[in-house]
């Protein structure tokens, strides 16, 4: 059972970036709120442009600025505000406190420097005191922890001279060897092939230790259901859901969570066509008055398309929508 204390907390959380165009601050996520228990997995879905990976990459402080601007809000991590710690302190909590899992490992790791060397120095920077060949043993242990099958061979390489999910598993083992309390893994399988994407998840879950937690980003609702303690739905920008996983499978409440249960292939029925969401997430700047999800809603009536809708209680769900019952 998660802590009653929560290890992150984030609240009202807005976020903005420049536009070049019009000179003028665009926002992009809008009032997000969560909480993050030890020991829990919590995944944020929705389609790409909600403002998932945005809202995320804040946590760690990764997101450049200079173009984008933190409006309001408090990332609360054991306590401590992030948001106001100084750059230099910062660099303490990134790695050791908060890991983050990138979606392309070929971007993330330096394809100029050999596998062994980057995850020692990740090592050093963290732990100065320990020796090159100590650091260079816990890494050799954690890449066979992660799976893979000759870790000798593996440290010396370079990244483009592994397969991309031996690359994912560096990362991973890269981002565990420290023992960070928060995992934050933003969509790391999205390019993987079905059986590489499996192998991983199933690893992720096997080294999620009870006294860390995790938030996991992703599009794909078969990941959510199989890696999900708690879901979050996020729609241009905005929570539009939130619920432990066993009640949101059980009976999601916001159209656009069942529309995207609704688009999976094991709903379909036999000989007919997937079911598909019409028309496209509205880009930062092109949000609508109203509920931002009315013009692509089955259910949306008149008032949706110019009273925006209050995130509220129903049941055991948050849901932004007057229609939720």
């Amino acid at each position: 059972m998660p802590d009653a204390q929560p290890l992150l907390q984030v609240k009202n959380l807005t976020i903005a970036f420049d536009n070049d165009e019009t000179r003028q601050a665009v926002t992009t996520v809008e009032d997000v709120s969560f909480d993050v228990h030890r020991g829990e997995i919590l995944c944020i879905v929705g389609e790409s442009g909600c403002g998932k990976s945005v809202s995320s990459m804040c946590i760690p402080r990764l997101l450049p600025s200079p173009p984008s601007k933190i409006l309001s809000g408090e990332i609360l991590f054991e306590g401590v505000d992030l948001l106001t710690l100084p750059i230099a302190k910062m660099r303490a909590y990134r790695g050791k406190k908060i890991g983050v899992i990138f979606q392309d490992p070929m971007t993330a790791l330096s394809p100029l420097v050999r596998v062994g060397d980057q995850i020692v120095e990740a090592l050093r920077i963290h732990y100065p005191e320990m020796t090159r060949e100590a650091a260079r043993a816990q890494a050799l242990d954690w890449l066979g922890k992660v799976g893979i099958q000759n870790p000798v061979l593996a440290l010396r390489a370079y990244p483009y001279e592994l397969s991309g999910g031996m690359q994912q598993r560096v990362m991973i083992a890269m981002c565990l060897i420290l023992e960070p309390q928060l995992v934050i893994a933003d969509e790391p399988t999205t390019a993987l092939d079905v059986t590489i994407q499996a192998q991983v998840l199933e690893l992720m879950l096997q080294l999620h230790r009870k006294d860390s937690g995790m938030i996991f980003i992703t599009h794909d609702m078969g990941v959510v259901y199989r890696m999900a303690d708690r879901v979050i739905v996020m729609y241009a920008g905005q929570i539009v859901e939130q619920a432990s996983a066993k009640d949101f499978f059980a009976c999601p409440k916001h159209p656009y969570a069942r529309a995207l249960l609704d688009a999976l292939p094991s709903h379909a029925t036999r000989g007919r066509r997937l079911k598909a969401i019409p028309g496209q997430v509205p880009s930062p700047g092109n949000y609508a008055p109203g509920c931002r999800f009315a013009e692509r809603c089955a259910l949306a009536r008149p008032e949706c398309a110019t009273t925006p809708p209050a995130l509220r209680t129903v049941g055991t769900h948050l849901v932004r929508c007057p229609l939720a019952e």
